[in-house]
């Protein structure tokens, strides 16, 4: 709607090209216009055509007044009810035999089309001496809202051979009552003249000669493009395909040996005529580069007149990031090199102007480089304020125009953090509106779609989850184009290469103008990571600029280590806490707990059942630790994949129950472990201390077991898992960040991302841990994160299992996960400052350190 759009007060064609900033995006939004204007011409009705294709396609209509100079003996006789003169008559005709240009011709064939159609209908002002000469339009959208614009006096024939026009607007939701009397005066006028009842004005229906003379330039199609007017030639054009049109010609290129061995590699043959070849759908843009230098080349030898349509000009132009330019532009960015500073000033003071809470330095540069690149990673560390970044993105955009909304698509928890940092980032500057694809009002998947198309047009932030792409994809790709920031937060869920949610994430990225990929962690297990990452952003540059394969991505040499950060290092930023002054957490707390007897019975009959499947011992162990009864269930590893950090799909085993009766009596003698019952105890001891906390866990069956125990000592205790509603997880978290909760306990993969706990929780437990480095390094940063004050301590409990092996040797799988996963971290933490991605293990190869010198 008319609010929506970034309206100036004032336009004219010296500074501001007027079809694509304000006759377009207006009339595609209006249901009706009227416009009354002072000339009577060729060139006069082209230029008022202007923008009507969009407006067409809406099925309104559309009422024109113009007018024509005639004597005063003619307009008494019109005024008593003659028909027009012949003189005059033939004078309007002539009118409309002017030369016209390309674009005017085009104007003026969609202006008589639209009139054929009859959602164009035109009359003729006469007056009694000269000409009626105001000059205004009233334009109105389906909310009600009405722009007014009035022009200036120079709509002349010389005027019209200059192209030069300039008016003023007004808006009614924006007018006070002084203003918007402005409108009010034109709408009574405006129907005073349609029905001829204005003082010394008549206003009479269009001759049927002159309509004549204007339906001679109806083409019978609305013309996009003015090239589609040239005759005796070739016009390459792209509507959604590209084709190559013979105009007025023969195909001159069918049996030529240009066409055999250089051109036909391009074309569809099934579609292909004598008239239109049809180049193959899956060409992307800079194949359409290579056909455009084909055919001038050819044309120019054999002299055939060749052109290309400025609509596929512009499809190319929108899509073109001159990727080898934007990489230098990247590293001056990123080296804050003399050239860019003076753009990041203006682009500073325009962000703080817009901030009600203003972004540190370091945050600034990283939103500078996002906004510039168009699109660009973010890899800087969890809690270190990317969304503020993007946001600072978002009010740059939108101050000079480019965009008006933002669509971020991430996990489910992280929409409540997106709104909250908006309206922190904005304040009382910017309301915000909201559209939440899990707005419990809509209940259906039909709710959503039709909420999705008529909901969301006045929402500057639109929340969607990976998952809802694949029900909505058609809907959700229509608010995603050049007026749209798209932003994939936690972008490392789609990572998978052939997964179905990456697939649709590269759907939806295609169109859009600006993107901006959002993950702290981007590669923790190989450079397989990147692959979609890559797709996401820079589909159509990818194989002619980065070009590596998925073999070698997995397992790439040190060259080609080397060569996938020379080329990615200039598209991404990175900060860490440090650079942020977060202060830092405390040394970690590692908590001992010794296994029993029967536990190290269990332990070893583990051991030996499950030597050849090291994914699987991981998942027993945790049992094993946690609640031994768990063992009792089959296993299936691929609801573990998350936790194990590999892919489902590479998961096929089902581990199903066959232990002997001796084996299962033993399990059932434990009521309780000692890692359990040492958890219970830290968690009672800090809460006596007055410190709420937060306990990690990976099981349903463990973090209810943890808070029955915590309950039943009287302790307020709140759960979040995967069957925790999206409502009752916001009411659950704001509950324990005002204190209302004294225990917290959830786990990685359904809070670890995105919320923030760190005004008041300080202190969090590790129960059980995930093999994932992603869970580990959100979930620590959900309380050691940008925000705490100078002084302000965080601390980490890890509970850690100590089992002894058959040579009396100690072994803990807790600590060989989180000292693998702490050398993982490490290393990423070196990687930015080196201004690179990290080097990394294979899943195998993690097995094998996990596992080393264990006998199995």
């Amino acid at each position: 709607m008319f609010r929506d759009l970034p309206l100036q007060a004032t336009y004219s064609s010296y500074e501001d090209n007027l079809g694509e900033q304000f006759y377009s995006p207006v009339l595609a939004q209006s249901i009706r216009y009227d416009r009354a204007t002072a000339y009577f011409s060729a060139k006069a009705l082209a230029n008022y055509a202007k923008g009507l294709e969009c407006f067409a396609q809406n099925g309104h209509t559309m009422r024109l007044i113009v007018s024509a100079e005639i004597d005063k003996e003619d307009y008494l006789q019109i005024q008593d009810g003659y028909a027009l003169r012949a003189s005059i008559r033939e004078e309007l005709v002539a009118r409309m035999r002017e030369s016209l240009s390309l674009e005017e011709e085009r104007n003026i064939s969609n202006l008589a089309y639209l009139v054929g159609l009859g959602v164009i209908d035109i009359k003729v002002a006469f007056t009694q001496e000269g000409i009626f000469h105001d000059k205004f339009g009233i334009v109105e959208d389906a909310e009600g809202n009405i722009i007014c614009f009035r022009g200036s006096n120079n709509e002349t024939a010389a005027a019209f051979e200059s192209n030069y026009e300039a008016f003023d607007i007004t808006c009614s939701w924006q007018a006070s009552p002084f203003d918007y009397s402005k409108i009010t005066k034109s709408q009574q006028t405006f129907e005073k003249l349609w029905s001829n009842q204005t003082e010394n004005i008549c206003v009479l229906e269009m001759d049927s000669l002159v309509y004549q003379e204007l339906e001679k330039h109806n083409k019978g199609q609305l013309i996009i493009d003015p090239l589609q007017l040239e005759t005796d030639c070739m016009l390459l054009d792209c509507d959604g395909v590209l084709t190559l049109d013979f105009k007025g010609i023969s195909n001159l290129l069918w049996n030529t040996s240009f066409y055999k061995i250089r051109l036909k590699r391009f074309v569809d043959t099934t579609k292909s005529t004598d008239e239109r070849i049809f180049f193959k759908d899956i060409l992307k843009y800079p194949q359409f580069n290579r056909i455009i230098s084909l055919l001038q080349n050819e044309s120019e030898k054999r002299g055939y007149r060749f052109f290309v349509t400025s609509r596929l000009r512009k499809y190319i132009a929108d899509r073109e990031l001159h990727i080898e330019k934007r990489a230098g532009l990247g590293l001056a960015i990123k080296q804050h090199s003399p050239d860019v500073l003076g753009k990041y000033e203006e682009y500073k003071a325009v962000v703080n102007d817009a901030f009600s809470r203003p972004l540190r330095e370091k945050q600034m540069w990283d939103s500078f480089f996002m906004c510039t690149m168009k699109k660009a990673c973010n890899f800087s560390v969890p809690g270190s304020g990317k969304t503020a970044s993007v946001l600072g993105v978002f009010a740059y955009l939108y101050a000079k125009g480019f965009v008006r909304r933002l669509v971020m698509v991430g996990p489910k928890n992280s929409f409540g953090s997106w709104q909250e940092e908006f309206q922190l980032c904005f304040g009382n500057k910017w309301p915000l509106q909201v559209f939440n694809i899990h707005n419990p009002s809509y209940k259906t998947a039909d709710e959503k779609r039709t909420a999705l198309l008529f909901d969301s047009g006045s929402a500057n932030l639109v929340l969607l989850n990976y998952e809802c792409l694949r029900s909505y994809l058609p809907e959700v790709q229509k608010l995603v184009g050049a007026s749209t920031l798209l932003v994939f937060d936690e972008v490392h869920k789609v990572k998978a290469i052939d997964g179905s949610n990456a697939q649709k994430a590269l759907e939806l990225a295609e169109n859009a103008c600006y993107t901006i990929a959002l993950t702290g962690t981007p590669i923790p297990n190989s450079y397989t990571d990147i692959w979609n990452l890559l797709n996401i952003l820079y589909h159509n540059e990818y194989d002619e600029f980065f070009g590596f394969t998925p073999q070698q991505l997995k397992d790439p040499s040190q060259d080609e280590i080397n060569l996938i950060n020379k080329k990615i290092q200039p598209f991404f930023c990175r900060t860490t806490k440090q650079q942020l002054e977060v202060p830092e957490a405390n040394p970690d707390i590692i908590e001992e707990v010794s296994a029993n007897d029967t536990e190290n019975q269990l332990f070893h009959i583990l051991q030996l059942k499950y030597a050849k499947n090291k994914l699987a011992l991981i998942v027993r162990l945790l049992q094993l630790e946690s609640n031994p009864r768990m063992l009792l269930n089959k296993l299936d590893l691929s609801d573990f994949a998350d936790i194990l950090d590999i892919s489902a799909a590479d998961i096929e085993d089902i581990d199903y129950v066959d232990y002997s009766e001796d084996v299962k009596q033993l399990i059932d003698s434990i009521q309780s472990t000692s890692k359990f019952r040492a958890c219970i105890s830290l968690a009672e001891k800090l809460i006596t201390q007055r410190k709420p906390v937060i306990i990690w866990c990976i099981f349903v069956d463990s973090i209810n077991r943890i808070a029955t125990a915590l309950r039943d000592m009287g302790i307020d205790v709140a759960c979040i898992y995967g069957q925790t509603t999206m409502e009752e997880r916001q009411q659950i978290v704001s509950a324990f960040r005002d204190g209302c909760v004294d225990v917290l306990i959830t786990n990685p993969h359904t809070l670890a991302e995105s919320v923030s706990l760190h005004k008041g929780c300080h202190d969090a437990i590790y129960f059980e841990y995930s093999y994932n480095l992603v869970h580990l390094l959100q979930s620590k940063d959900r309380i050691h994160r940008l925000g705490l004050p100078d002084g302000q301590y965080t601390q980490y409990y890890y509970l850690q299992q100590q089992f002894v092996t058959g040579e009396g040797e100690p072994f803990s799988l807790d600590a060989r996960i989180l000292n693998r996963l702490n050398e993982k971290e490490r290393i990423m933490l070196e990687a930015i400052e080196n201004n690179c991605l990290e080097s990394v293990t294979t899943v195998q190869e993690d097995l094998d350190l996990i596992f080393q010198g264990l006998k199995l």
